[in-house]
């Protein structure tokens, strides 16, 4: 289910539109790049992703819409397995937020992009055996989050609040917060409830589950499935990363 869903991510995120590039050299980089990663052969993906960023210098806007894509493809490569590719893609979003922060815009806000950087550490603590350096990748993960949700809030970006909401509610749970959990995942199912997003019946049964570690009810503990890291919803269609809790 973890390998499925994960590629189902990179899937998603490789057969969605990108960005317009002016240049046909970076886009035929591009498509040679997304072709290769749906063949499964990252290792040649990967450098055709950095050509096209580089040759996309004097463009910036499109270079940066490129490095947030190619941070959700290493994003989700690393959730197949491949840990190493979280700090590059922590490099493109990091990227494209200093960009923004010096006025510029995009399609994907400053908060979506905190978010999906908070998801980076937030999915590698899933693998991290050190109990010190997984403790420091999921406080990391609980700040760019809050940061990112206050913003999204204010924004009105409900489908993305969402998401963080509930990330967030994960985050809490793995650092044995059940209460601020529970606070977290509430506003989440709020919000999906309200919107009517596709999440709402997952997220009330993730809320169960977490009510149930809090106040256990009489008789054998119910053993409920594991819930799912949730991707920042990119503008493409939503996917998960299943990764079993620490």
């Amino acid at each position: 289910m973890y390998q499925s869903l994960t590629r189902l991510l990179l899937l998603t995120t490789l057969i969605a539109p990108g960005p317009a590039f002016a240049e046909p050299a970076p886009q035929q980089l591009v498509t040679e790049a997304e072709e290769r990663a749906l063949a499964g052969d990252f290792d040649a993906a990967l450098p055709l992703y950095e050509k096209a960023i580089s040759a996309l210098a004097p463009k910036p806007g499109q270079q940066q819409a490129l490095r947030y894509r190619y941070g959700m493809v290493l994003n989700a490569l690393g959730a197949r397995a491949r840990p190493e590719l979280y700090p590059l893609a922590r490099a493109q979003f990091e990227s494209v937020l200093d960009y923004l922060d010096g006025g510029a815009s995009l399609e994907h806000s400053a908060a979506r992009v905190r978010s999906a950087l908070a998801h980076t550490y937030h999915q590698q603590s899933a693998s991290e055996e050190d109990p010190v350096q997984k403790a420091h990748l999921l406080r990391t993960a609980y700040l760019l989050y809050s940061g990112a949700a206050r913003d999204l809030a204010r924004q009105r970006e409900w489908h993305n609040l969402a998401i963080t909401y509930f990330n967030l509610g994960q985050v809490c749970e793995w650092q044995g917060n059940l209460e601020e959990a529970i606070d977290w995942v509430e506003k989440a199912v709020e919000l999906d409830a309200r919107h009517g997003f596709a999440d709402l019946e997952e997220d009330r049964d993730y809320l169960l589950g977490l009510r149930r570690q809090v106040n256990p009810p009489p008789g054998p503990a119910p053993h409920p499935s594991d819930p799912d890291i949730r991707p920042t919803d990119t503008g493409y269609p939503l996917s998960r990363d299943a990764i079993s809790p620490p």
